[in-house]
């Protein structure tokens, strides 16, 4: 029961914040980088931090240096979505929220040089989850699978509870309702996309931090592997190329698939999805998890090298003539 009254307290929140988005005019218009071209309603997203709060008003107030965090990115992220703010303001606030959550996970015991690594990769992996979201269904259906797999290894292995795993969840899936559409009511804009990838991230951090290995759990990195490669190769691709990797741009392998290639938008976010779910179930019917992320890392190296290098290449010659 709690479950449903949780599903219909999310639907109700983002009928209301519709009304409000209309009434204020908060809209996504396209322009020459967008995938879309329609006006859209933007910042449905809000609902992953609302599902956070009502768990934590339901649950005792458990994880409040999370819940600070994440409201304090949440806030600037929405103000960023409507006005837009400077880059240094962005990375600032994100700043602050790692520690807060490292705080959360009583982290600063550890030596300084690892609380740096930790920050700077999970910086890097918090945007990398905001450069992902770009075309309908992409951040609803991706974060259900990884969601789903995080509830399914703390049924093995419990290390948060689970009522917040599942009541994000819900939260995702209503808004998957809205959005995963060939027109989509709204977007979830940098406030949806930088608080789901916050919220997972901590959820990794928790599984890492209760498992007795001290390496093996760095493989459930592999939970977000597709997005890591995506969004962490095409950075790299830029960088290679001398391009200044802050600025907007359409290189993303499922922005090449929408944009260059005419891949309808939901064939797209649903098969990253769904080769996100094969991946993560094959990991847990193996023994060395550490070997399986590796080798996983491997073939999405592979995929994506050849993708941009051979196909999308000869693709486009061959379009051109």
């Amino acid at each position: 029961m709690k479950y449903l009254i949780a599903t219909l307290v999310f639907l109700l929140v983002e009928v209301l914040y519709f009304a409000i988005a209309k009434r204020f005019d908060i809209v996504d218009r396209p322009n020459e980088r967008s995938s879309h071209t329609r006006v859209t309603l933007l910042g449905g997203g809000v609902i992953f931090f609302l599902a956070l709060l009502y768990f934590c008003v339901t649950h005792g107030w458990q994880y409040p240096w999370l819940l600070a965090g994440v409201a304090l990115i949440a806030v600037v992220s929405y103000i960023d979505d409507m006005k837009g703010l400077p880059a240094s303001l962005r990375f600032g606030v994100q700043l602050v929220t790692l520690f807060l959550v490292l705080f959360q996970f009583e982290a600063f015991s550890l030596d300084v040089w690892k609380v740096l690594l930790v920050v700077f990769v999970t910086m890097a992996t918090v945007n990398i989850y905001n450069f992902m979201d770009g075309i309908n269904g992409m951040l609803a259906a991706y974060s259900l699978v990884v969601l789903g797999t995080l509830a399914y290894a703390n049924w093995l292995n419990p290390f948060v509870d689970a009522d917040l795993i599942l009541f994000v969840m819900l939260s995702a899936a209503v808004f998957c309702f809205f959005n995963f559409r060939k027109k989509a009511r709204c977007f979830s804009g940098d406030v949806g996309s930088i608080v789901m990838g916050c919220i997972v991230l901590f959820l990794m951090g928790r599984m890492i931090q209760a498992s007795p290995s001290a390496t093996q759990p760095l493989s459930c990195l592999v939970f977000i592997g597709v997005y890591l490669a995506d969004g962490g190769l095409t950075i790299l691709k830029r960088m290679l190329r001398g391009e200044n990797v802050f600025q907007p741009h359409r290189e993303h392998m499922y922005e090449t698939l929408c944009n260059d290639l005419r891949v309808p938008h939901l064939w797209v976010s649903g098969s990253y999805a769904v080769v996100q779910l094969a991946i993560n179930v094959g990991y847990f019917f193996v023994a060395d998890k550490m070997l399986y992320a590796v080798a996983i890392a491997t073939v999405l190296f592979l995929l994506y090298s050849g993708f941009f290098f051979g196909f999308k290449q000869g693709y486009l010659k061959a379009k051109e003539r």
